[in-house]
């Protein structure tokens, strides 16, 4: 076949065909894989599975009860109550009994799921569960000496009232034969007990007694009050404490006036975050039973066996400074959502606080492998790899002078018991998807980023060299143009792809 000057417009024709098309392929391939390198398209993958709309895996496992962290708690026994009451030894002396474990049952219940607003509406129902084996006794079984809590939080709300007031209590001390110090089963100290002296007081000055009997636990785990709260659901504040109400429990308690309202900012439950945290995020944790959040900070990494980095976080001191203005440093001021008594909570034996505040405390033995409290996150899905809370509850009370029964606990913190809080293992149940996520799927995503590049590179290269062959063919033509040639031609002079 021979090449004339009308065949040569039909391969110019076809030749720039197929140049814009190798072209157009070998950009679109090439901005897909520049568009995947820089949207991250495994962190989208998560944030779409971890999602809370309707009927997803995520609002589907926020409606389940589920076994959340165990609770061990210890208890301050004295060891010197005789001593310290008769005022021969001026420091009371302490010896920690523990632990007592629970595990916390929780559900969520009256769910309200509003997508449009972002936001999910709920009631927390938390119950414990005593967990033998991994306590050193029933609670019922073991007695311990340990300050009466009755009357000193009787004592510290009335200590400030007006002379005739406190005469009166400690006539009513002393009438009701009130013991400084008690016996009494460690159940009954956790979870309250009847008191004469608080019924006493609940009838002499109801507005400022709200209680009907005192416990560690009962004030922790109010059963008498119920919580309302509002969280966020969108990638950036996902599972974020927005509100929190507390209310008294009745019939109708959802159209009554809430006994309390907060409102947070950067705060979680402690369990699950927003997904694709960055160091700079700010987080606080908030649990139940405690109005004041903990605000956390960033102290490094910790490399995993599933092949990614946790991020490790402590509680900042700034958690435990900042009501030194209204003078309690180094504890957090608790007075305000339990009724007035004066509960702080600090670290656990006093772990870096002023030993000023614990002078008079023999028994106090801070160390921080067994006190100090972290918390182990997972950045990229937004949950926690491992949480130890360790917190202490005090007694920070004043000036307790106006009764004998009660003047040797003057100005004195006073440690009560300590909780230390654990999540349950979760590694078993996501390893695979952490494997998954830090190196099986970067693996798979970089091989495909780079076969795409290198498939559009060639595309590129060989539309490029049919734009050089077709530039060499409209030379041709133009010679054939300007010479009017009409002669044949080999067809390997004006061939633009080869055969």
């Amino acid at each position: 076949m021979a090449v004339t000057g009308e065949n040569l417009n039909l391969f110019y024709k076809k030749g720039s065909r197929l140049i814009i098309i190798t072209a157009i392929a070998g950009v679109t391939i090439l901005a897909a894989a520049l568009v995947t390198m820089a949207l991250d398209p495994i962190q989208l993958l998560i944030n779409y599975n971890t999602r809370v709309t309707n009927n997803s895996f995520m609002f589907n496992m926020f409606q389940k009860e589920v076994e959340g962290a165990h609770l061990s708690l210890y208890v301050f026994n004295v060891t010197n109550a005789q001593e310290f009451m008769s005022g021969e030894d001026h420091s009371l002396n302490v010896q920690e009994v523990g632990p007592f474990t629970y595990a916390e049952i929780r559900q969520n219940i009256d769910i309200d799921l509003d997508e449009e607003a972002g936001e999910l509406e709920f009631t927390p129902n938390m119950k414990l569960r005593f967990v033998p084996e991994q306590s050193v006794a029933r609670p019922e079984d073991v007695i311990v000496t340990v300050p009466n809590l009755a009357l000193l939080s009787v004592a510290s709300l009335v200590s400030s009232l007006p002379f005739f007031i406190r005469n009166t209590f400690k006539l009513l001390f002393s009438t009701l034969n009130c013991k400084s110090i008690t016996t009494i089963d460690v159940y009954s100290f956790l979870w309250g007990y009847s008191d004469p002296l608080i019924s006493q007081a609940y009838n002499i000055v109801p507005g400022i007694v709200y209680f009907d009997k005192f416990g560690i636990m009962d004030r922790l785990y109010d059963n008498k009050t119920i919580y309302r709260m509002r969280v966020g659901i969108r990638d950036e504040d996902r599972f974020s404490i927005k509100t929190l109400k507390k209310y008294m429990k009745s019939d109708n308690w959802m159209n009554e006036r809430a006994l309390e309202s907060y409102k947070y900012k950067n705060t979680y439950e402690g369990a699950a975050y927003p997904p694709g945290l960055n160091v700079e995020t700010p987080i606080n944790i908030y649990r139940l039973g405690v109005c004041r959040e903990l605000n956390l900070e960033f102290h490094g990494t910790k490399n995993m066996e599933y092949g990614g980095d946790a991020w490790i976080y402590r509680i900042s001191n700034e958690t435990f400074n900042r009501d030194c203005a209204a003078g309690v440093c180094g504890m957090m001021d608790l007075s305000s959502c339990t009724y007035g008594i004066p509960i702080t909570m600090s670290r656990t034996h006093f772990l870096e606080t002023d030993p000023k505040i614990y002078e008079r405390i023999k028994g106090i033995n801070p160390d921080p492998s067994k006190h100090d409290s972290h918390f182990l996150l997972e950045p990229n899905i937004g949950i926690s790899l491992s949480t130890s809370l360790s917190l202490q509850m005090n007694m920070n009370l004043a000036d307790l002078r106006f009764s004998d029964k009660t003047e040797m606990f003057s100005d004195l913190v006073l440690p009560v018991a300590y909780i230390k809080v654990v999540q349950q293992d979760v590694f078993d149940a996501l390893y695979g998807i952490l494997r998954t996520i830090h190196v099986t799927a970067p693996i798979t995503l970089i091989s495909i980023e780079v076969t795409m590049f290198l498939i559009a590179v060639a595309i590129l290269a060989y539309s490029g060299l049919l734009l050089y062959r077709r530039s060499k063919c409209k030379a041709k033509k133009k010679a054939y143009a300007k010479l009017n040639l009409r002669q044949n031609l080999p067809l390997i002079q004006c061939q633009l792809t080869k055969t």
